[in-house]
């Protein structure tokens, strides 16, 4: 038996240094002898609990613990006060000194509250592969080429993406899919592909439709590959052997005319060559078939 070593990828993590402006612990003291007598003579006129302009009253805030429990409000006021939009045009000013002294105590005493908060990450999606991504992992880690998210449900869109951890849903058919896909992922890792049965895809090419050409070419590609009447399509080959190939044509051309010839290339190289036989009428069709070998993997 064949052992399998998962190798994990190890992250890590690297420290970054923020240089930031950091205030020591407040002093409780300086909120009644600075911060209280400051609102009292600047701010509590129009923000109290009289008037509650913009309904905002700071005479709610009576110790260092209130003002801490309502940071979002207190980070405005000092955004207010350094950008002196407060007290108004109009009204006695402050001095600096004694507006840098109020700000600097309130962020203090923010700061410490958030240092002492319960810590708040946010939410962490638990993330899935798509059915890309699936396959890809499943052949880079185990070597294991058979494509099982094939035969997953289609994957959820998110703002045009499918792999957005936010819409990538986990339903019971899929985890269904996800054991069955184990199952044959552990035994396809451990005893090699089993023997394959006969089996039929159709290939559709892109283009759909062949254009006229109504003067010959003198000057052309002999393969055909590059004509715009040249037809491609993506095929995936499971496994290598011989593989019979059947190619279907449609269309109308007038009585008499020469044969059509019909080319099969693989990855640029020539498989087969055969002519169109009408049956009957002009716009019948019959289907021509060749047989071809080809190596596992997706050809054109």
């Amino acid at each position: 038996m064949r052992s399998l070593l998962i190798l994990f990828p190890l992250v890590g993590l690297a420290n970054l240094a923020v240089a930031s402006e950091s205030h020591g612990p407040p002093d409780s003291a300086t909120f009644e002898t600075t911060v209280k007598p400051f609102l009292a003579r600047s701010c509590t006129t129009c923000h109290g609990s009289r008037l509650k302009t913009a309904s905002l009253d700071l005479e709610a805030y009576a110790t260092p613990a209130s003002v801490a429990q309502d940071a979002g409000t207190w980070e405005k006021v000092v955004a207010k006060l350094r950008r002196h939009d407060m007290p108004p045009v109009g009204l006695p000013r402050p001095d600096e000194a004694e507006i840098k002294a109020v700000t600097e105590w309130i962020e203090a005493e923010l700061e410490q509250a958030a240092l002492h908060a319960a810590p708040d990450p946010g939410r962490v999606t638990a993330r899935r592969l798509n059915r890309t991504e699936y396959n890809n992992t499943v052949r880079d880690l185990l070597g294991v080429d058979i494509r099982p998210a094939d035969d997953f449900p289609q994957d959820d869109s998110g703002y045009g993406f499918d792999n957005n951890g936010d819409v990538l849903s986990l339903s019971p058919v899929l985890m269904e899919k996800y054991l069955a896909a184990a199952e044959k992922i552990a035994r396809t890792a451990l005893f090699g592909a089993g023997p394959l049965k006969p089996s039929l895809a159709r290939v559709q090419a892109r283009t759909g439709k062949i254009q006229p050409s109504p003067t010959p070419l003198h000057d052309y590609d002999v393969t055909g590959l590059s004509l715009p009447n040249a037809l491609h399509a993506t095929h995936r080959f499971p496994v290598d052997g011989e593989y019979l190939l059947r190619v279907l044509l449609g269309g109308f051309r007038p009585l008499g005319s020469e044969p059509i010839q019909v080319g099969v290339w693989i990855d640029g190289r020539s498989r087969c060559w055969t002519s169109t036989r009408w049956a009957g009428r002009p716009s019948s069709w019959t289907g021509r078939t060749c047989s071809a070998s080809s190596r596992s993997s997706a050809r054109r």
